[in-house]
């Protein structure tokens, strides 16, 4: 009993732990599983007799799972249900199911899917689900194509054809081309019948600029069979004429010789019979037939013929589209492009489409055809042309930049500009970032630039964008002296040489008028006769004789000429005489 009750308790302890260690695992994996995450990506609808596919990303804490082993389980609300299980390595998996048409019901369906990992034990880690509608109406989108490129927005080029191109989803292309007897396609402009294409394409240009279209379309696939052609037998009648052969034979008595003249003759005549000639009244009555036809398509789009044709008449030079030709044969309206037209047998709507644009409804529904309704908005812009830069390209160093940018093109416009060095070719392969918003397209660009250098101009707008280079040439002018520089230094030189001549000139002038007289004083003797004693007006008498030139130069030729006269002093007592200082 004792070994029983230890048994026991082990097997106890056992349990225990292994639950403890089961709690601690799923604890673990619980605390991974957590921060996974799938989606579904699909189309939000499904042409029945189609198929659909289902693509599942598995993420991790918002990124892409790492690769493991994944189980994807499948299925979806049809009845039938539509069942699949699918193990991979990858983070992704896609599922593709067909809608049989004469096994499924028009409806919305739920399609889920779960995914496992392998943590030794299958645990799921995500599930999602999706909605989808299967219907008998086609999917995807109207596409503008212009250059071969795609139109993101509703705006459209005036220089250019636009390919109105309807996209269908791969599946539902692939299930047409391999089930569909025929596709067709029904198009109007602004409620107004344009015509139909075989096919899923239509060309047309908008020439006049900031007009806005309303483009709608409706494609019809048939899954009808066509008639089988008809063998037709031609016997033709040919008339023969024979000529009967005649022989003749002529016998002469000198030369009995014998001559026999055959001739054949064979006519075969072939009839072949005339067309009718096209009377007066047949002409009218084709004509009556081809008026009829025409109101009646106006009747049916709603509209008035008179109208019509009058409102053609006012823009027939603006507007391409030929709404008479369009009203009474589609087929013939130059703006739309066919191909591989089908035989009248083909269909029953040659003479009128199938639907009503008024309240935008298909006229008759059969059920051996699937319809497909697009619309697309579309304003006509003028793209960016005449790119002009006026100002001067050659500029002085220190010179600064200024050009008056200018082109032509609808608003609204955008430009931005880089700099090169000079020289420099654009590539094709330059991108602007910082883009500037302009009313219209003229602006000023101002710059300084210390050495040549080459601008490119970016500018676009809705519907175009081009690339425009002008290159700036910087030189260095010759540097030459003011004229004050030069004439200041010559005129100041001129004057002080003027200055100095005139100095000069008067000082010798002035040295001519004073004489030096150098005076002998004889200091030793005391009664000098030179020292002869002068009265005040003798001595003013003679210095007035002195400042007079003329009398000077007279006086002292005639002393020099003349003896001296006797001083009149003579018998004075030398006592009187005055000294130097009297």
């Amino acid at each position: 009993q004792a070994e029983a009750k230890m048994q026991v308790l082990k097997q106890h302890s056992y349990r225990r732990l292994h639950l403890l260690i089961n709690v601690f695992l799923y604890c673990v994996i619980w605390s991974g599983v957590e921060a996974y995450n799938v989606q579904i990506q699909s189309s939000d609808s499904v042409l029945i007799g189609s198929t659909i596919n289902f693509t599942a990303t598995l993420y991790d804490d918002g990124n892409i799972a790492s690769n493991a082993e994944y189980r994807y389980t499948w299925r979806d609300n049809a009845n039938p249900e539509h069942y699949g299980v699918f193990s991979s390595t990858k983070p992704t998996n896609t599922w593709s199911i067909a809608y049989p048409k004469n096994k499924t019901k028009y409806g919305q369906y739920r399609v889920q899917v779960t995914v496992e990992k392998d943590y030794i034990i299958w645990i799921k880690i995500a599930t999602s689900s999706v909605n989808i509608e299967v219907s008998d109406t086609l999917g995807g989108q109207m596409q503008l194509i212009q250059d071969g490129n795609v139109r993101q927005k509703e705006y459209v080029s005036t220089k250019a054809i636009v390919n109105h191109s309807i996209d269908l989803p791969e599946e539902e292309k692939s299930y047409l081309m391999e089930n569909a007897t025929y596709i067709q396609t029904f198009w109007f402009q602004n409620c107004t019948y344009l015509g139909v294409t075989d096919g899923l394409n239509y060309q047309a240009s908008y020439g006049e600029p900031e007009q806005v279209y309303e483009i709608e379309a409706l494609v019809v696939a048939s899954f009808e069979k066509l008639p089988e052609p008809v063998t037709t037998t031609t016997t033709t009648t040919t008339t023969t004429t024979t000529t009967t052969t005649t022989t003749t034979t002529t016998t002469t008595t000198p030369k009995p010789t014998t001559s026999t003249t055959t001739t054949t003759s064979s006519t075969t005549t072939s009839t072949t019979p005339k067309p009718a000639t096209r009377t007066k009244r047949d002409t009218l009555a084709a004509d009556k037939e081809i008026a009829e036809m025409a109101h009646a398509n106006a009747a049916l789009l709603g509209l008035n013929l008179t109208a019509a044709l009058q409102q053609q008449n006012k823009n027939n030079n603006s507007s391409a589209l030929n709404i008479s030709s369009v009203l009474v044969n589609p087929k013939l309206s130059s703006n739309v492009k066919h191909y591989n037209l089908l035989p009248a047998t083909a269909t029953l709507f040659d003479n009128q489409p199938p639907f009503n644009c008024v309240n935008k409804s298909v006229i008759a529904r059969d059920p051996m055809k699937v319809y497909g309704y697009y619309k697309r908005l579309i304003v006509s812009k003028s793209p960016i042309t005449n790119f002009t830069a006026d100002g001067k390209i050659w500029l002085q160093h220190g010179d600064i930049l200024s050009l008056n940018i200018k082109c032509k093109g609808s608003a609204k416009i955008k430009y931005c500009s880089l700099v090169y060095n000079a020289p420099y070719n654009a590539t094709g392969n330059e991108s602007c970032s910082y883009y500037y918003d302009v009313d219209e397209c003229e602006f000023n660009y101002s710059r300084y630039f210390s050495e040549s250098k080459t601008v490119l101009f970016f500018i676009r707008n809705d519907v175009s964008e081009t690339v425009n280079q002008v290159t700036i040439n910087i030189y260095e002018a010759k540097r030459q002296s003011q004229l004050s520089v030069v004439v200041v230094p010559v005129s100041c030189t001129l004057v002080a040489i003027i200055l100095v001549v005139f100095g000069v000139s008067y000082y010798l002038q002035s040295r001519n008028r004073f004489n030096v007289e150098v005076a002998d004083f004889n200091f030793g003797e005391t009664q000098s006769v030179d020292m002869e004693y002068k009265t005040f007006h003798q001595r003013l008498i003679e210095s007035i004789r002195d400042v007079l030139p003329t009398r000077r130069q007279f006086t002292r030729s005639n002393s020099d000429l003349g003896p001296e006269p006797d001083s009149p002093g003579v018998g004075i007592d030398s006592n009187l005489r005055y000294n130097t200082m009297n």
